[in-house]
């Protein structure tokens, strides 16, 4: 049986702090959720000292599914430190020595909980062999150093390299590409795409340490097509009863383009005289995104532009599934998880054609120059004047929809660590 030491921190860290969670999060909680179905492997789950409090919601979500290689619950002197130091990252501190404070904190937890591990691993509490994954960072040096542990890496993008305008923060790879490490551990990469742009940055990546696995949508995202509850979510999200919208769902970083996607709705708007059909914005900090628009010099109607902000997870299928169509033309993704929520739940999609989208949408949907205002306003018409062509895109999105799940994607992981273990 394979043992896999499976780093929940990235989980634990947003577990409990819902409007926080991105798609890294889901990603990280759904292979781990999939891992713990199978009866093929072991699953221990470890996570970094600074989110105890988070770990503790973990175990007890988890139960006796998997094993917690380090009982944070025993060590109550050092939860109370990290209770505060880990509800402090919500919060906003202008203080330099309270930042110090802070940081100095979370390196002694770090030291005294990594010393214990260690005597665990090499006090024989751990199986002989076993392998180590983890979803979203670098590997702690403590299971990287350690002798006969092959560790896996899951890589997003390479957005810090390729775009450092629109990401700049290179640190997220510390330590993930260094030299001593490269040839000894293994990297999943979310697309065909995102393993292209990190081969082609000579970081040491290649098909023999590197390999393409790709994401899901949660099982939950799927057709709701129910007028009460449809109307019970509109007036939730103060979206009007009597009119047709259009569904967007991602932060406001550059990157995702949505102040050109906005402003040339209006522009669709005002060209065709439309006064039955309003744009429903979910995510993001509206006074920013309003500050966008006006140093943009965009003129926007606030009756056609809706704020829903945060929404619940249980509240998008509805309204994926009642929508017109979702709009998603940012300038580069990783893959692209809104776009195949939204075809699961059968909405037809706008996608744009670079990156890895392609691979995720196909022809199951509209696909546009990300950059172009004229193919954003061409998109809208078409589906706004061709009932047809929604349909047959809601069928097409569903189809393509199907051939992505999460056990397919923690098959291909755990095929390729026992391939690995037998080489």
């Amino acid at each position: 049986m394979l043992n896999i030491v499976y780093d929940a921190s990235f989980v634990a860290s947003y577990i409990k702090n819902n409007r926080g969670r991105t798609g890294i999060f889901f990603v990280a909680l759904n292979v781990l959720s999939e891992l713990l179905k199978r009866d093929d492997v072991r699953i221990f789950v470890y996570v970094d000292p600074i989110y105890t409090s988070g770990a503790k919601v973990l175990q007890k979500k988890i139960g006796t599914k998997a094993s917690f290689i380090f009982d944070y619950s025993n060590h109550s002197k050092l939860s109370i430190v990290n209770d505060f130091l880990e509800n402090s990252h919500t919060r906003k501190f202008h203080s330099f020595f309270l930042r110090k404070i802070l940081g100095f904190g979370m390196l002694v937890t770090r030291f005294f909980l990594k010393k214990k591990m260690l005597k665990s691993i090499d006090s024989g509490a751990f199986p002989e062999e076993f392998v180590y994954l983890s979803p979203a960072q670098k590997v702690p040096d403590l299971f990287r150093t350690h002798q006969n542990i092959a560790s896996y890496i899951i890589l997003y993008d390479a957005i810090p390299f390729l775009f450092p305008k629109l990401n700049p923060y290179k640190s997220t790879f510390d330590g993930i590409f260094d030299n001593d490490f490269i040839s000894r551990e293994f990297f999943f990469c979310i697309s065909r795409n995102t393993l292209f742009d990190f081969k082609k940055l000579k970081l040491g990546l290649d098909e023999s340490n590197a390999s393409v696995i790709n994401l899901a949508a949660n099982e939950n995202f799927k057709e709701v097509r129910d007028d009460v509850i449809k109307k019970k979510i509109m007036e939730r999200y103060n979206i009007p009863l009597d009119k047709k919208y259009i569904f967007s769902l991602c932060t406001l970083e550059p990157r995702k383009n949505l102040v050109r996607a906005v402003r040339c709705f209006m522009t669709f708007i005002e060209r065709h005289q439309i006064n039955d059909l309003v744009w429903v914005m979910g995510g993001g900090q509206w006074d920013f995104f309003v500050q966008e628009l006006k140093k943009e010099g965009v003129r926007w109607d606030p009756g056609y532009i809706i704020q829903a902000g945060y929404t619940d997870d249980e509240d998008l299928p509805i309204l994926y599934s009642n929508a017109e169509w979702f709009v998603y033309t940012s300038q580069y993704e990783g893959f692209g998880l809104p776009p195949l929520e939204a075809m699961q739940c059968g909405c037809p999609v706008i996608t744009s054609n670079n990156s890895s989208l392609p691979e995720v949408v196909g022809d199951a949907g509209i696909m546009i120059d990300w950059d172009s205002d004229e193919q954003h306003i061409e998109a809208y018409e078409k589906y706004y004047f061709d009932d047809e062509l929604k349909k047959t895109n809601r069928k097409k999105g569903l189809e393509k929809a199907k051939s992505f799940s999460w056990k397919k994607t923690v098959n291909t992981i755990v095929k390729k660590m026992e391939c690995v273990k037998t080489s």
